[in-house]
């Protein structure tokens, strides 16, 4: 999807959004509403008219409302900005090496890392590779201080078996001394291969898994210092 697909698909969102269902809702309402009052001004009591500040009461509410509806478009139309924006740096990303919250990584050569960290003393952290598959296929512990750490894989099972080349995931399971869990980071690297632009935040494909344009923390170009 190019950007101009995708600006067209997010302006089409906002063009549909409640806002301008309600200020058609009220166009027919206000309608109705003027009928009303005309009707009601014309069949009055005489000797008992309604009272202006009756009728400025009722002219007030109907213009807050308008208000109301007029600031929920308002504040649509930034959305609506703010997800084109994205869509249009997310596109730059294509083909470049970024850094993002993630668990994935790709197992090349024999060689696939990750990068965590902990928010505290982690003296039983477990660390398991899973394949696409969801199945655990190797399983280490270490004792992690708080801070952060990479963990290099060599691609091979808890038998000591080779395995194939492909999209691994890590999982870290961190326990303070006493037990307590501890709040753990993990960061994938890799080059952005496809862009999902469907959605306000998109979807960056790395390493076989997607992550959200939001989670980036680091862009370069691939195979250039940090």
């Amino acid at each position: 999807m190019d950007i101009a697909s995708a600006t067209a698909a997010v302006q089409a969102a906002g063009a549909g959004g409640k806002s301008s269902a309600a200020a058609t809702a009220l166009a027919g309402n206000f309608d109705t509403f003027l009928k009303l009052l005309t009707t009601q001004l014309m069949h009055q009591d005489p000797t008992n008219p309604m009272s202006s500040d009756q009728f400025t009461q009722q002219l007030v509410q109907m213009s807050g409302v308008e208000q109301s509806i007029q600031t929920n478009r308002n504040l649509e139309l930034l959305l609506t900005a703010n997800a084109i924006q994205n869509a249009s740096q997310a596109i730059s990303l294509l083909g470049k090496e970024v850094t993002g919250s993630g668990t994935a990584a790709t197992l090349e050569g024999g060689k696939a890392k990750w990068n965590f960290a902990t928010a505290a003393n982690a003296p039983d952290t477990i660390l398991q590779v899973i394949n696409a598959d969801g199945a655990t296929v190797y399983t280490t512990r270490m004792d992690a201080a708080k801070g952060n750490h990479q963990f290099e894989w060599d691609g091979k099972d808890s038998n000591g078996s080779q395995l194939p080349d492909g999209t691994y995931f890590l999982k870290v399971t961190a326990n303070a001394a006493n037990g307590a869990p501890v709040a753990i980071d993990t960061r994938t690297t890799g080059i952005v291969t496809a862009i999902d632009m469907s959605t306000t935040d998109p979807l960056l494909t790395i390493n076989g898994a997607q992550i959200r344009y939001s989670q980036i923390t680091s862009v370069k170009q691939p195979g250039t210092a940090q």
